[in-house]
C-alpha cells in the first residue's frame, strides 16, 4: 500500500504516525534482565519465561480502541487451530507498552483469552505483563517496536504484529 512506497518519505505522513513500526530486527538477543510486573503484580525478569520453549511476544495496550485487540484475537483464532498448545509447546508473552496499565488490567485480559481459549494448562503459559515506561522502553526499542502516544487523542499510533523468539532469547 502507500506506506511502503518507497517515494512515500516519512516527513509526509501525519504527525501521528511518523516513525511508527516494526524493524526487522532478526537475531537479536532480547535483554533478559528487563523487570516487568505479572498478572499478580509480582517482579519478574522477562528472562524467566526463556527456558526450553519458543515465545511468542505481543506488544498491546488493554485500552486500545482498535487494533490491539484485533492483534490479540488474531492470536487467539490461530492459537484455537494449532496442535501446539500455549504452555506445553511455545510460551507467550502479551506486554502492555502502556505504562498507566496495571497488574488486575492484565489480570482480568489474561482470564477473558483464557476463557475462550480453553486448554488445560495454558494460564501457566500465556503471560499478561505490564511495566513502568524505563521496562517498556528497553524492551520496544530491542524488539524494533516504534510508537508514539497522541496526547490530543489519548491513545497510542502504532503498529500490530507479533514476534517469534527462540527459547534463548533472540528475535
Amino acid at each position: 500500500g502507500m506506506f511502503s512506497d518507497a517515494t512515500f518519505s516519512q516527513s509526509q505522513l501525519p504527525e501521528a504516525v511518523r516513525n511508527v513500526g516494526i524493524d526487522q530486527r532478526l537475531n537479536e538477543l532480547l535483554p533478559l534482565d528487563i523487570e516487568f510486573r505479572n498478572e499478580e503484580g509480582r517482579l519478574i525478569r522477562i528472562g524467566d519465561f526463556f527456558n526450553d520453549k519458543p515465545v511468542i511476544l505481543s506488544l498491546v495496550y488493554h485500552e486500545c480502541p482498535m487494533l490491539c485487540s484485533e492483534v490479540l484475537e488474531g492470536m487467539l483464532r490461530a492459537f484455537r487451530v494449532l496442535r501446539f498448545d500455549v504452555g506445553k509447546e511455545f510460551e507467550v508473552l502479551t506486554v502492555s507498552f502502556n505504562p498507566r496499565e496495571d497488574a488486575p488490567l492484565a489480570r482480568s485480559a489474561k482470564e477473558s483469552y483464557l476463557r475462550r481459549y480453553k486448554r488445560e494448562g495454558a494460564a501457566g503459559g500465556w503471560h499478561f505483563l505490564t511495566g513502568d515506561q524505563t521496562s517498556i522502553d528497553r524492551l520496544t526499542k530491542a524488539v524494533g517496536f516504534r510508537y508514539r502516544y497522541d496526547a490530543q487523542k489519548n491513545q497510542y499510533a502504532h503498529a500490530g504484529g507479533i514476534m517469534v523468539l527462540t527459547p534463548q532469547g533472540r528475535l
